[in-house]
């Protein structure tokens, strides 16, 4: 009798250990199966003959196009998940947190519609590998928003989201979509003007010195490049902290603050909020008019 009650315990044993293994891996391969869904949708087109870098690529209007049709949809949720967030963790009201999920779930459902109305950029890679990357991006903000249980507390409700390993691979891949968009103006910009690099090379500490004597789009490659690595996914876009840091050197007030180099100059904007959007078009006039950059909106509007 108590050889069976040990054999019966032990076969429960096992199976709970079984259980919690099963479900253990299928947590953290989750992230990894919902951003594959997207790529597999789009995988036949990776082995297209088109897909490969040619004269033609990286034209303006490539760059004014992927910018209506895809960026833009994907900033204006970026800034409204930011915003929705930032409710949820200051609301105490149980139903009104579970809205503000369920909203966040529609609204990346609805912008990952809106990237997916046209095709993607299979004649110039880097916008090709952006759009992927934002679609990526939009499946897993959807599947997070989805799994968070809201209660009374906002404040843990957010805190969990953010956290969530959905939520946090759907940012860096938001950020490396940004950082391939940006990439890609350097591309386009090389094109025709030799004096800039085709890319941005390896992430290093720049001095002010090396700075000044980058054009501005080399500047912004290199903070979208410092983004993802910092992981800062904020409503301003690349070209606000270039400009922030800019009249940061320019005013006198990197030096009076003893900074020395570009990146302990994003460090001290970040965490003091003091880089907004418009940023770039506060200074534009002032520091930038003789600067090559394409025909997009967010650098005039």
């Amino acid at each position: 009798m108590n050889s069976r009650t040990s054999r019966t315990q032990m076969m429960y044993t096992l199976g709970f250990l079984f259980f919690l293994i099963s479900a253990f891996a299928s947590f953290f391969t989750g992230v990894k199966v919902g951003a594959d869904k997207t790529e597999a949708k789009y995988s036949q087109l990776k082995d297209h003959p088109s897909a490969q870098e040619f004269s033609g690529s990286y034209q303006q209007q490539d760059l004014v196009t992927f910018y209506h049709n895809v960026f833009l949809p994907y900033r204006e949720f970026k800034r409204n998940w930011n915003e929705q967030v930032g409710v949820l963790a200051r609301s105490t009201d149980a139903r009104q947190n579970a809205a503000t999920l369920k909203n966040l779930s529609i609204l990346a459902d609805k912008q990952y519609d809106k990237v997916t109305q046209d095709s993607l950029f299979t004649n110039s890679p880097m916008l090709y590998e952006s759009q992927l990357n934002i679609l990526k991006s939009l499946t897993l903000f959807s599947q997070a928003s989805s799994k968070v249980t809201a209660g009374a507390s906002g404040a843990e409700a957010a805190k969990v989201l953010k956290s969530d390993n959905f939520t946090t691979s759907a940012v860096r891949f938001g950020l490396l979509a940004q950082k391939n968009f940006y990439d890609s103006m350097l591309k386009w910009g090389s094109k025709t003007h030799p004096s800039i690099p085709q890319q941005s090379g390896e992430l290093k500490t720049l001095s002010f010195i090396q700075w000044k004597k980058m054009p501005l789009l080399l500047k912004n490659a290199s903070i979208a490049n410092i983004m993802l690595n910092r992981g800062i996914y904020a409503g301003y876009d690349p070209q606000d902290i270039t400009a922030k840091i800019d009249d940061m050197i320019y005013s006198g007030t990197a030096s009076s603050l003893k900074l020395n180099d570009i990146q302990s100059s994003v460090t001290l904007l970040i965490s003091t909020g003091a880089v907004q959007e418009q940023d770039f078009i506060k200074w534009r006039e002032q520091y930038y008019g003789k600067e090559i950059m394409p025909q997009l909106p967010f650098f005039y509007e």
